[in-house]
């Protein structure tokens, strides 16, 4: 997941400013696995446990995965996952290419979900944890 962030990161903007032509295949190849990863993990968050705040339980029920995730970054990861700047390019001809290039630039709020990434630290605790409980 790191991997795609990063990638579009660095691809997006730079397709964004210096591409007026983003229809070729490594471009289009490029964005269609990276929106699928995006859908997948949207998808997947829905199922993946969470960890109380206080580092002491694992929460592995769907309905409270559910309504946290839907709580939290649920909005962030929709409108990150929606193919905005392919929905343009169908229907391209009848659309502004400022409100085009504004559509495309919606994609990087993805990158908002690099934050959540800053959760992982909170192993190191639950790490640290485990191992007083093995002494």
């Amino acid at each position: 997941m790191l991997m795609f962030m990063v990638g579009n990161l660095i691809i997006i903007p730079v397709g964004i400013t210096f591409f007026k032509e983003e229809t070729t295949t490594p471009w289009i190849i490029f964005n269609v696995v990276s929106d699928t990863f995006f859908l997948m993990d949207l998808v997947l968050n829905f199922r993946t446990g969470i960890v109380y705040e206080d580092n002491t339980e694992i929460i592995l029920d769907p309905e409270k995965i559910k309504k946290k995730y839907l709580k939290t970054w649920f909005v962030v990861d929709f409108v990150s996952s929606i193919p905005v700047d392919y929905i343009f390019l169908i229907v391209e001809k009848g659309i502004d290419s400022e409100v085009y290039k504004t559509a495309r630039a919606l994609r990087i709020v993805r990158f908002t979900k690099i934050l959540s990434l800053l959760r992982l630290l909170r192993l190191s605790r639950l790490i640290r944890y485990i191992h007083q409980w093995e002494e």
